[in-house]
């Protein structure tokens, strides 16, 4: 614009020498700053408009920027899986909540000069460049030291992985294992980004591996547990075969023993597919208003029946007017494994207790015992499924060992909660939670009975 511009007065002073030679001089004067000025006022007004679009694109391209900055640093501080940002340098310039957790970061930190910095994002995610046009850059401030990455992870493993990503600028994974602030594993990967910066994100695999784990445990032990009523029908079996059929004195016997070992793989069998009914929603409850003394009452005569050589007292602490909204016959089964057990893992001469106490909507069950007791390295496992706490003693009662873990599950289709408390040689207690049942309900349930 300028050049033509120029072009232009140049031309008009040609124009004007050869036309009006004689022209004076002021008068030339006077009309070469009119031509100059309106000049100026076009070539003005066409770079206030140019100026004026090209700011209202950065301001349109600022607010982009700021909000997808804001939105990302929300995306990170959310983010369940740690994220690392480091550069050619091995230093730490981005990170968020979730590797500040897993590693020696602190969730905010100073710089040199004592500003305030996010860890979740080492002050901003804009100081990386990381949504702008031009290419990642390293951590432009020279105000802030950020970590280096051996001292946060202290692990090899972790270095050699963004080492191989930077060098090599391929994607590189790992496992690794980090032991505080408690143990825990994940899976690594690593990318480049670009060739000043590599992003690794750390999966925590800690629950994936546990529970991989439990299920391990679940078929050996349920292998286990099958072998040996297996081995016993086998062996009864091949001795009847062999002749002790017609031995009188004890061909009843041995029968006798098949049935209860087939009994006992039958009850384990019924367990199972009753457990994984409940654990895929299949088993659908019709809470009403239950009266709890009664279910208690009704249990305790199911299992002094089943259980009359044990020598055992039954006592209940119940309100009669306590209600509880629950599906009967599976708070019958739920009383009934907490029971049979405390009956099992009880001393001669022992005594089974059931209380409850209403609280803040709800109704805390406890069923308490005098047995053997459960260490407190087994207590967090006792719900798990086929675990055996004292191994070699509970191998030698009966039962699927599955009971309390339908109780767990039960319970917790119900909206409750379920806990264990023991002492080692002083008993221990189980104690549930169920939803208190409202007056309404309670006075229709009586209704019914009067």
């Amino acid at each position: 614009m300028t050049i033509a511009a120029l072009v232009l007065f140049v031309a008009y002073e040609s124009v004007k020498t050869l036309l009006f030679p004689g022209l004076s001089v002021i008068s030339s004067h006077v009309i070469t700053v009119m031509v100059v000025t309106i000049m100026t006022f076009f070539v003005s007004r066409y770079a206030f408009r140019r100026y004026s679009a090209a700011l209202v694109e950065i301001n349109r391209q600022t607010e982009m920027t700021e909000e997808t900055n804001r939105l990302l640093s929300a995306v990170l501080a959310t983010m369940r899986e740690g994220v690392l940002i480091v550069n050619s340098d091995m230093r730490i310039v981005l990170y968020n909540d979730a590797a500040a957790r897993a590693m020696k970061l602190p969730s905010t930190i100073r710089g040199k000069e004592g500003e305030q910095a996010s860890g979740q994002a080492f002050s901003d995610i804009s100081r990386l460049g990381a949504l702008t046009p031009s290419p990642i850059q390293p951590f432009p401030s020279p105000r802030f030291d950020p970590y280096r990455l051996v001292d946060a992870t202290r692990d090899p493993l972790i270095n050699s992985a963004f080492r191989r990503a930077l060098d090599e600028g391929e994607s590189v994974e790992a496992r690794v294992d980090m032991a505080a602030p408690e143990a825990r594993s994940f899976q690594l990967n690593v990318a480049p980004l670009g060739r000043n910066l590599a992003v690794g994100v750390f999966f925590d695999i800690t629950q994936l591996e546990r529970l991989e784990r439990v299920r391990r445990e679940f078929f050996a032990n349920l292998s286990h547990e099958l072998r040996t009523p297996l081995t016993a029908i086998l062996a009864y079996a091949e001795t009847l075969l062999d002749g002790a059929i017609d031995d009188r004195e004890n061909n009843v016997r041995f029968i006798e023993k098949l049935r209860k070992h087939a009994a006992r793989m039958s009850e384990m069998i019924s367990d199972i597919s009753d457990l994984a009914a409940i654990e895929s929603g299949k088993v659908k409850l019709a809470p009403s208003a239950v009266r709890l003394r009664s279910i208690v009452a009704e249990t305790f005569n199911l299992t002094e029946a089943r259980h009359e050589k044990s020598n055992v007292t039954f006592s209940s602490s119940v309100p009669d007017n306590l209600f509880v909204m629950a599906d009967r016959a599976r708070l019958e089964q739920i009383l009934c494994n907490l029971i049979d057990n405390a009956v099992k893992f009880n001393r001669p001469g022992g005594s089974v207790t059931v209380t409850a106490d209403a609280r803040e909507g709800s109704v805390a069950i406890h069923v308490e015992d005098t047995g053997i007791g459960i260490a407190s390295s087994d207590l967090p496992r006792v719900f798990e499924r086929l675990y055996r706490a004292d191994k070699s003693r509970s191998r030698k009662i009966e039962g699927s060992g599955l009971g309390l873990a339908i109780v767990k599950h039960l319970v917790q289709a119900h909206g409750g909660e379920v806990s264990a408390t023991s002492e080692i040689g002083r008993g221990s207690r189980f104690t549930f939670t169920l939803p208190l049942a409202a007056a309404q309900d309670a006075a229709a349930h009586l209704g019914e009975f009067n």
